[in-house]
């Protein structure tokens, strides 16, 4: 399994990894005697090798000198390799350090990071993106094999999960570029900041409950007599496979009405219940010292915790979690397009505005235009009739804003959808160009709200387009007026900054040019 664990620098991710990675240190620690036996058999193992290939050798020239065929090399006779010493986990390495370190223990290893988006980093950073081939095949847990220039590996059990963190604004960059589904393959949680409790001398450093845990879960693994892994498999029972064949008829019909990143995430829902179901099986196990019987079957109960576990907690966390970054290209832009007309106050906004402010010149006008479109739709904007101006030529498109737009407790895009949408006239039909989404008050402000009508938590939603929003305030302007207005500053590396100077416009100073904004 893959887990991702959401959140803000200081929230806690570290130290609740700290707790398995302690448990999992004195697992190995009290294994330093095993190990020292298999560093003795393998270099008893070295040194018959050397004397069996010394003596194939002899045989060799004594062959060749009488006119005889040399005889092949016997298998004791080939070198065993270095001692690479079996690890339960491991924070970083190389993919070629990680096919020694499988190779020593075939039955899998963890991977805990404090901070996943380096892992994705440096995968396009030394390897030009081909590690991603590798971390694929390592979530399905087959055998891998490569043959590349400066590259020769092969594994029969390629089985390393993941654990770590992940900051919002690193979870986006983690998984831009190329959409090669790695963030379906996570499960994401995005849990409260733990409240402030007082310093305590009675917990140890060691949860000795998930140590001995562990341990029973690591002695599970059973091997040869040569050091082969044995392969053997839980069953589900009869009940536990019709609870999950009903949510995969649940999958099935969701995937028929979700799209983008959401769509493939829940692709991926059988293998995460699966999965989770037999964790939760061997847990129970391992957890309960009576029990001596190792488990043979997934029972129906450990199959409801799952799916319960996947469908209520984990897949909202998910949709908070990667609508980070847009389930879809259509959607990152419109959420774009959203957070600009937020941030920036406006009643009205026109194509050119949107196209030119907002996006960048990111969309021409026909794909504006069919943004806007989709974001009336939804009951976000309200077209306005055109009127002719003083400007000659052909009057500009614009559209008003919905008021629920600036409203901080809009719970999600349905509120634009069934309630008046404030602009003289009642919302259009329910086509929403946004899904919205109900993420539980954990995915959402430790005060406890939803999510905003972004359908992002409300403390993801300050952030424009074209920069970080260091500043709100409402301030009054000219004294013959009572008009208040909204004043703001952006901060952004290109250097922009928009102030409100009178209350008919905005003055945006952009490097050496001034003009006035529509």
């Amino acid at each position: 399994m893959w887990c991702g664990i959401v959140g803000f620098s200081g929230t806690g991710k570290t130290p609740g990894l700290e707790v398995t990675k302690r448990a999992l240190a004195a697992v190995q620690r009290e294994k330093r005697d095993d190990l020292a036996e298999l560093r003795r058999k393998h270099n008893s193992k070295v040194e018959a090798a050397r004397a069996a290939r010394a003596a194939w050798k002899k045989q060799v020239e004594a062959a060749v000198e009488n006119g005889g065929i040399p005889p092949e090399m016997p298998k004791e006779a080939q070198d065993p390799g270095k001692f690479v010493a079996p690890r339960l986990y491991v924070s970083d390495g190389t993919i070629e350090r990680m096919g020694e370190l499988l190779t020593a223990r075939p039955q899998g290893i963890i991977r805990i990071l404090d901070e996943l988006a380096g892992m994705f980093t440096n995968m396009q950073r030394y390897s030009g993106g081909q590690d991603n081939e590798f971390w694929l095949e390592a979530w399905n847990g087959n055998s891998y094999s490569t043959e590349r220039m400066g590259r020769q590996l092969h594994v029969d059990h390629l089985l390393v999960g993941v654990v770590g963190g992940f900051q919002p604004d690193k979870l986006v960059k983690a998984f831009a570029g190329d959409d090669d589904g790695m963030y379906a393959r996570f499960i994401f949680a995005w849990p409260e900041q733990a409240p402030h409790t007082k310093l305590a001398d009675e917990i140890g450093s060691v949860d000795h409950n998930l140590k001995d845990a562990l341990a029973r879960l690591d002695a599970l693994a059973k091997f040869t007599e040569e050091g082969v892994l044995v392969e053997s498999s839980i069953k589900l029972s009869d009940a536990a496979r019709a609870e999950f064949e009903q949510l995969r008829q649940f999958v099935h019909d969701q995937t028929q009405l979700l799209e983008g990143r959401d769509r493939e995430w829940m692709a991926k829902v059988p293998a995460h219940v699966l999965r989770l179901a037999g964790t939760l099986c061997l847990l129970d196990w391992a957890w309960d010292k009576t029990t001596t019987a190792e488990p043979i079957e997934v029972d129906a109960l450990n199959m409801q915790r799952a799916i319960k576990l996947v469908r209520e907690y984990f897949w909202p966390h998910a949709r908070a979690s990667l609508r980070l970054a847009g389930i879809s290209e259509r959607h990152a832009t419109a959420r774009r397009a959203l957070r600009w007309i937020r941030a920036s106050g406006f009643e009205e906004v026109s194509l050119l505005n949107v196209r030119r402010e907002a996006l960048a010149h990111s969309l021409d006008e026909v794909g504006t235009k069919n943004l806007l479109d989709g974001l009336e739709r939804a009951g976000w904007l309200q077209r306005m009739p055109r009127t002719a101006g003083a400007a000659p030529g052909r009057p500009a498109r614009r559209w008003r804003v919905n008021p629920l737009l600036q409203k901080s407790n809009a719970g999600n895009a349905g509120n634009a959808e069934t309630h008046p949408n404030g602009c003289g006239a009642p919302s259009p039909a329910p086509i929403s160009a946004i899904p919205a989404i109900s993420a539980p008050p954990s995915a959402a402000e430790p005060d406890g709200t939803s999510g905003d009508d972004l359908d992002i938590p409300d403390f993801l939603d300050r952030r424009p387009a074209h920069g970080r929003l260091a500043q709100v305030s409402m301030t009054s302007t000219h004294k013959q007026t009572s008009r208040a207005c909204l004043a703001y500053r952006l901060n952004c590396p290109r250097g922009i900054r928009s102030r409100m100077t009178r209350p008919c416009g905005w003055t945006l100073r952009l490097r050496s040019r001034t003009r006035t904004a529509p």
